[in-house]
């Protein structure tokens, strides 16, 4: 992590948040067209389409073609999907940083990480929880694809996780998703555990199988409190 430094969330870091935000979610295209085609019920689907191309087609090279533009087309619509889920964020506790997380006597704070040019390449916030009443969450995980590996995801939320502790927080929960198999090695590491798991209530979700895990972990006190 050399060369990287956390602090608190000023106003002028408003863009660079929403645009590491927006380009940490829509760099999910590939793994998401990955995990969907492992899917059973895809790959039925698939096969069937390619033998309805034979049969009415009679061409092996027709039904080739069929099976492409199935596949560019389910592209654009995971595509479409993921840049729904970037105007969904931004339209919540990213719409205004600021409001959300740093109103002064409230236990949330949200950090950015910042490169010697300082320029902003990672975040992580925390808030009460609005699914669970009584713990905190930290959302908004995030960290430049070249600085990853650097430890600045740990950085971060070790920041976050210490920040709770201080404020008396005594659960804290996160969510991420099946895609996401790093963060959830450093989820581990960090003392989270899985707690639950779940495929996302919606129609496409549940059609491409998009699973969402809980992770949770109690805080103790600090040892001067």
């Amino acid at each position: 992590m050399d060369g990287v430094r956390i602090r608190e969330y000023r106003d002028e870091d408003y863009h660079a948040v929403r645009e590491l935000y927006a380009a940490g979610f829509t760099e999910k295209l590939d793994p998401l067209c990955v995990h969907v085609l492992t899917q059973t019920r895809v790959q039925l689907t698939l096969l069937a389409a390619l033998l309805v191309a034979l049969a009415l087609s009679g061409s092996v090279l027709a039904s080739l073609v069929c099976g492409v533009l199935l596949l560019l087309a389910a592209r654009l619509g995971l595509r479409l999907l993921l840049d729904r889920g970037v105007r969904l964020g931004l339209s919540e506790d990213l719409q205004d940083v600021g409001s959300s997380y740093m109103t002064p006597g409230r236990v949330a704070c949200f950090w950015v990480a910042e490169d010697a040019g300082q320029v902003v390449v990672g975040t992580v916030g925390v808030l009460p929880c609005v699914t669970q009443p009584g713990a905190w969450e930290l959302k908004r995980i995030s960290v430049r694809r070249d600085l990853r590996g650097r430890g600045v995801a740990r950085a971060l939320c070790g920041t976050a996780v210490a920040f709770a502790a201080r404020g008396g927080v005594r659960h804290l929960v996160l969510y991420t998703s099946v895609l996401q198999a790093d963060a959830q090695r450093l989820y581990l590491r960090l003392g989270f555990r899985k707690l639950e798991e779940f495929v996302w209530p919606s129609a496409p979700a549940r059609l491409i199988g998009f699973v969402v895990y809980k992770y949770g972990r109690d805080l103790r006190p600090p040892p001067d409190t």
